[in-house]
This record gives C-alpha cells, sequence and structure tokens, in this order.
C-alpha cells in the first residue's frame, strides 16, 4: 500500500461547524436518547475478543498503528494515520479520511478507536455534541488499508436530555462479544455519577445504553480528578475500566471496575496508594506489556527534578492494582511530558504492547518515538522515526486517538478566606469604607459568597485590658470621639469603646466586638478565622510592666486556648519581634495548631475605594491553582469565588 505525504498547514483553531449534524451517510439511527435501559447483549459471535489482537490495527497487518485528528486552521479536518513498520518504527501519515471546512468543531468531540464491528480493523468513532443540545455517536470504519469510510450515526440523544461536558468517553469490548463498545462516565449537575455502556453492533454502530455503576451526590467523586484507561485487566475476555484518582489531601490512588457479562461495570476495587505522586504528573495508560494475556497499567510520571519514569501496576489475585515496578527511567531533560501525545498499541506485531507518542519540539518540529516491550514488560530505549520539518505540522492541533479518554483535569478548588479591601493610596484611610468581616454581618456577609474563613485584625484597648476586633490602629470610622484604641478602656471610664458604631460603608450601624465574642460568631457560621495580631498591640503585649504584660497576653491567648479544640483558629503578626514572642508563647500553652494552615495570598491588585475590577487578580489566582493552593486569601472574595466557578471542584 502507497500512503500520500501529506504537508499540513500551520495555524490555529477550527472555522465554525455548519447547522445540521457532521457530513456522512447516515447509515443507521436509533432514535432519541431518552432514559437509561437496562439490556442485555445479544449473543454475537466476533472475531476477536479483549486482550486479542493488535489494537488500533487500520491496516490489517497484525501491527497497531497511530490516527491523528488534524484541526487545519482553515477550518476542514483530517484524519492522519501512521502505519507501522517491523520494528514499531511509523511511516510518514498519509491521509485517512477528510472532512470540509464547516463540519467539524475539534472541541465538540470526544473521540475513541476500537474494533467496533469486530472484523479485527481499528475503526474510530466520536460523541459530537451540536450547539442545540443534541448528542450524536459516530463511527468511522476502517477499510483495512489504513483509510476510513464515511461516517455512520447510531446513538442520539436529544437536546437537553445528555449533556456533552458532563460525557467522559471510554472503548473497549465490554461484554466479550468480539466487538468494541463504548462507555461513558456520566458526572451529573447534581454532583452523582453513573457509568453507562452503548453496546457494539455487526455493522459498527451502536445500540441503546444501559446503565450500571452509580454514585450518589454526597459520595464526593470528582471525574475531573480521575485518569482513565481500559484493558481486560483480570483475563476474562472482556474489557474493564480502571482509573487513578486524585485526592483533595494529596493522595493518589489506582481503581478498577470489573467489566459484566452484559457490557456493564461492577463495584470499583481500590489498590494502589501513594502520599509521594503528585496526580498532576502522572498520565495513565493500559496495554499487555508483557504478553501474558492480560493488560496492565502504565503511569508515565514525570519527576519535580526533570526525570521521568514509566511505572507499570498489575492486577493481583485479590482484584487490586499493586506490584509496582519501574518499567523505564529517563534522565533529567530527555522530554517534557507537556509536549507528548502517548498511545499504546503492540506497533511492532510481537504481541506485547508499546507506548508511541507524538512529539512536539519546541523549534516547531513532530516526530514519532517509540518504547518498545521487551519479554519481560519493561521498555526498551525510544526509538525516534517519522519527523514533520518544523512549521509543517503544528502540534496542538494533532488530536491522537486512543481507547480512552479523560477529562480535562480541575484542581481542587482551594478554600477562600475573605479579607475586607483597606485602600493603599497616599492617605487612603480617608476613603477606607470600613470592609472588614470584624462582626458578625461581615462574617456572614462573606460566607454568603462562598468564603470558608476569614482574615481580620486583633487590637488591644488601654493596658492590654481588652482584645477586640477592629482594623484601624484609631477609631475613625466609628462614632464619638477620635481616639487611638490602646488609649481607650473597653467598657468602664468616661469614653470607652463599647457601644459605638461604623459610621460608614456596608457595615454602617454595626459595633465593635470581642475577640471572644467575634469567635463565638464564627463558630456559630461555621467559619475558619485568621487573626492578624497587629503591629501597635505590642506596647502592651511587649511591655516592660508585668502585669500589663501578661494581661494582654491572657486576651490574646485565653480566648483560642478556651475553643480550639472544636474550633479552627489561626493567628499570626506581621511584626518581627513580636512575631518571635507569639510564637515562644503560643508553643508553650501547647497551642501549635495555632500557627499551621495559614492560607496563600495572590491577589496582586491593590485595593482603592471604589474597588478595582477583580480581574487584574485572574492570572495571579490562575497560578494559585497551577500550584494546588488548598488556601487563598483575598480581598476580592465575590471575584474570585466567580471565577473559579468552572476552574477547580
Amino acid at each position: 500500500m502507497c500512503l500520500a505525504l501529506l504537508g499540513l498547514s500551520t495555524g490555529a483553531g477550527s472555522a465554525s461547524a455548519a447547522p445540521g449534524r457532521p457530513a456522512g451517510s447516515v447509515t443507521a439511527f436509533d432514535g432519541l436518547a431518552e432514559a437509561p435501559t437496562m439490556k442485555a447483549a445479544a449473543p454475537v459471535t466476533g472475531v476477536r475478543s479483549a486482550g486479542t489482537g493488535a489494537r488500533h490495527d487500520y491496516n490489517g497487518d497484525g501491527r497497531s498503528d497511530l490516527a491523528a485528528w488534524y484541526d487545519y486552521a482553515d477550518g476542514h479536518d483530517a484524519v492522519r494515520t501512521f502505519i507501522a513498520g517491523s520494528n514499531g518504527a511509523f511511516a510518514a501519515p498519509g491521509v485517512g479520511w477528510e472532512a470540509p471546512v464547516g463540519h467539524y468543531w475539534v472541541e465538540n468531540m470526544k473521540r475513541l478507536t476500537g474494533d467496533f464491528n469486530g472484523d479485527g480493523v481499528g475503526d474510530l468513532a466520536a460523541f459530537y455534541g451540536y450547539e442545540d443540545g443534541r448528542v450524536t455517536l459516530l463511527t468511522w470504519l476502517g477499510r483495512g488499508d489504513g483509510t476510513f469510510a464515511t461516517p455512520l450515526h447510531s446513538w442520539t440523544a436529544a437536546p437537553g436530555n445528555w449533556s456533552f461536558d458532563a460525557m467522559t468517553a471510554q472503548a473497549g469490548d465490554f461484554n466479550g462479544d468480539g466487538r468494541d463498545d463504548v462507555a461513558v462516565w456520566y458526572a451529573y449537575g447534581d454532583g452523582s455519577d453513573k457509568l453507562f455502556t452503548m453496546l457494539a453492533r455487526p455493522d459498527g454502530g451502536f445500540g441503546a445504553h444501559l446503565s450500571s455503576f452509580q454514585r450518589a451526590p454526597g459520595d464526593g467523586w470528582y471525574v475531573n480528578r480521575m485518569k482513565f484507561a481500559t484493558g481486560d485487566f483480570n483475563g476474562d475476555g472482556r474489557d474493564d475500566l480502571a482509573a487513578l484518582y486524585g485526592y483533595r489531601d494529596g493522595k493518589v490512588k489506582l481503581m478498577y471496575w470489573a467489566g459484566g457479562t452484559n457490557g456493564g461495570f461492577a463495584e470499583p476495587v481500590h489498590g494502589w496508594e501513594s502520599t509521594g505522586w503528585t496526580f498532576r504528573q502522572a498520565s495513565l495508560h493500559a496495554g499487555d506489556f508483557d504478553g501474558d494475556g492480560r493488560d496492565e497499567l502504565a503511569a508515565w510520571y514525570d519527576y519535580a527534578d526533570g526525570h521521568d519514569a514509566v511505572i507499570g501496576f498489575r492486577l493481583g489475585t485479590d482484584g487490586k492494582f499493586g506490584a509496582r515496578r519501574d518499567m523505564l527511567t529517563l534522565p533529567a531533560g530527555s522530554y517534557d511530558r507537556s509536549r507528548m501525545k502517548i498511545v499504546t498499541g503492540d506497533y511492532n506485531g510481537d504481541g506485547r504492547d508499546d507506548l508511541a507518542t507524538l512529539y512536539g519540539y519546541a523549534d516547531g518540529r513532530v516526530k514519532t518515538i517509540t518504547f518498545t516491550a521487551t519479554s519481560d514488560g519493561d521498555l526498551n530505549s525510544p526509538l525516534h522515526s517519522w519527523e514533520s520539518a518544523p512549521g509543517n505540522w503544528t502540534f496542538s492541533q494533532v488530536h491522537m486517538m486512543e481507547g480512552y479518554t479523560s477529562p480535562t483535569l480541575l484542581p481542587y478548588c482551594p478554600a477562600v478566606f475573605g479579607h475586607g479591601g483597606w485602600p493603599q493610596e497616599a492617605e487612603g484611610w480617608k476613603e477606607d469604607q470600613i470592609r472588614a468581616a470584624n462582626h458578625p454581618r461581615g462574617l456572614a456577609q462573606e460566607k454568603s459568597w462562598g468564603a470558608a474563613g476569614v482574615e481580620a485584625d486583633l487590637r488591644l484597648t488601654k493596658n492590654g485590658g481588652k482584645a477586640v476586633m477592629w482594623h484601624n490602629r484609631t477609631t475613625y470610622g466609628l462614632s464619638g470621639s477620635s481616639d487611638s484604641i490602646s488609649e481607650l478602656t473597653w467598657a468602664s471610664g468616661p469614653n470607652p469603646l463599647d457601644g459605638r458604631t461604623i459610621t460608614r460603608g456596608p457595615y454602617t450601624g454595626e459595633t465593635v466586638y470581642t475577640f471572644r465574642e467575634w469567635l463565638d460568631s464564627a463558630k456559630r457560621l461555621g467559619m475558619v478565622v485568621l487573626v492578624e495580631l497587629k503591629v501597635e498591640t505590642k506596647e502592651a503585649l511587649l511591655s516592660s510592666d508585668a502585669s500589663v504584660r501578661e494581661t494582654a497576653w491572657n486576651e490574646v491567648l485565653a480566648p483560642i486556648a478556651e475553643r480550639i479544640a472544636s474550633q479552627e483558629i489561626m493567628i499570626y503578626t506581621h511584626d518581627t519581634q513580636l512575631d518571635t514572642e507569639l510564637r515562644s508563647r503560643i508553643n508553650a500553652a501547647g497551642l501549635s495548631a495555632a500557627l499551621t494552615g495559614l492560607p496563600d495570598w495572590y491577589d496582586v491588585v491593590d485595593w482603592q475605594e471604589p474597588p478595582p475590577p477583580a480581574s487584574g487578580n485572574y492570572a495571579s489566582w490562575q497560578r494559585a491553582l497551577d500550584a494546588d493552593a488548598t488556601r487563598l486569601a483575598t480581598s476580592w472574595t465575590p471575584g474570585l469565588t466567580n471565577w473559579m466557578n468552572g476552574r477547580c471542584v
């Protein structure tokens, strides 16, 4: 067979899709996918079963090949096929199939590869999400020469029935009939999850869906924290589903759902776990790397020091993934994982699966690289083959076809700590609108904006007599005469602080609260508190008068000691001298937990009145998510919580 070489133009994006369904002949249509129904697979005789034959073999020579969906800058699309040679190297890509300008939006597709009609030749499939809300499953049957037939349409969901964005698609022979099926992990808007299977028909289309595994909203599964792979891990002739799950506490875990005779899935079995992995630095792959007839998992791990490793896991007799082993180790600088698109397959036809990748270099070159498997299931040194000239292929526009997919990785949303903005410009105090949550109304407002905690300021009245929650050094913004807080008594004397009310801003009419009162208000609202011990308090806290000094420290520490067993309280100060004494006394009192867990600050815009837009912080907030920040303090609480929506889970 001769495959035509094709030079691919550069550019980004694709043209808008034309109205209606993608071009292609409609050879089968099952109607609307209204509601899940349980349906057992009819007995069908196939030519292959899970774990036999080379996966995605597009020319029928017994070796796996690669297929890539290319999204051209002018809006047309094409499938490019890379045929593998006997040593696992790849020939230049040929034209597998093309679509004219405007027929497809690549971002509206969830692509898969598999043998969907059971003829031993690899096919392609994709869910397509239309602008009107319809979702359709299409199949491109392999012709056996590296090309594909026009797509047929089978399973379809009516507008408003299935949400395209809620679907994560997988392929595999889940009922063992010799044809690969399609499974969908569906994440409902209420937080529940369910697995559906669309069984493949002899024509390569798909029948009505059946449902199996499901989880209620309260179980707390996040599909965006899962990396999937499919394979016959237990050797029963049916493909199964596996996933690496990244937990909020930093732990990662492998789990496995066995495929059933009807194409559904059993409850998950939890296996290997680690607290030493960073979830975002691992990618999950599946294949029979040692040729024993059972698929294993292989995780490509990008270590922080720059070196890479492929880590293998086998399913044990207890039904759990374990037996961790190193399959390949590469020194720092060898590869940048973000420039790799990895696909598993038996590329040299020796009965053992290998790893192959399309690699995008910084200079614009694109290259195919193969890591063939050894007889013991390890991986050989990389074999480089086809390579494009710089600028001929645009790496970001290439979408490799694999038998399993994972959703866009989202980090966990950090807990937000609200901090009332204080003007930073010269003489900004004159514009201060007293926004700090130093009182119950402010605490409730921050909670309504989505804050899990607040940062507020602690000051001391005269001679350390009372710890109070107030952000200004003076009574500016309060009723009554203007005085330094440290010169006023709390409730006695001619000019007490108690009873004064806020005279400006959103909390006009609120009063000043003691530290104890404020802590109790926060506890009733279920909010974590971060207390800043203001620098002016050291007049009393570091006083040479022992009576004043101990009275002041008792006002600071006793309320914490009384509550810390049932309430999370953190305290800090910006003053170096005061910080040393604070830490010493906190630790001596057995309250060291109050010094840990402080949120990070990523705001970069100085607060002004009126408040500047939160958008100036977006880039820095994104850096916080990329750094997996667990707690984030901000003066823009509603701006941050709204911005995080859809960017984290």
